[in-house]
């Protein structure tokens, strides 16, 4: 599987929910940086487990929660992703569109590490750093 079909496959299954999916195409050592962490006072989630946390606690705050990447930038083994997301809050009912960059780094052909930005400079000056 190339890259692009791996990173297409996560997106898709994150929209799905199908956590069995992402969880075959991520890592066991895995690192997310989410901007929703953030929100919630979570900056890190760790591999398999923390995976599942992540996708608990995005699904309990969203109702609904769409992906699709429309860019890609790869740089090594790390990849850019412009990606265009649509969501509506479970409490609030309010909707968002926009778009966010996740800077990916790959291990073993799988999705190592996951960081988030709304700023798509920093996610370009993030790219480039070694």
């Amino acid at each position: 599987m190339t890259r692009d079909e791996t990173i297409d496959r996560a997106y898709e299954a994150w929209t799905r929910r199908d956590l069995d999916a992402l969880l075959s195409l991520t890592h066991p050592e895995s690192e997310a940086r989410p901007i929703l962490g953030a929100n919630i006072g979570t900056g890190i989630y760790r591999g398999h487990e923390g995976l599942r946390d992540w996708m608990r606690d995005l699904h309990g705050e969203w109702e609904t929660f769409e992906t699709r990447v429309t860019d890609v930038d790869e740089r090594g083994q790390r990849s850019l992703c412009t990606i265009q997301v649509r969501a509506r809050g479970r409490a609030s009912g309010a909707a968002i569109e926009g778009e966010m960059y996740h800077l990916l780094e790959f291990r073993e052909a799988l999705i190592w590490r996951l960081e988030a930005f709304l700023d798509r400079d920093a996610a370009v000056q993030a790219l480039g750093a070694t």
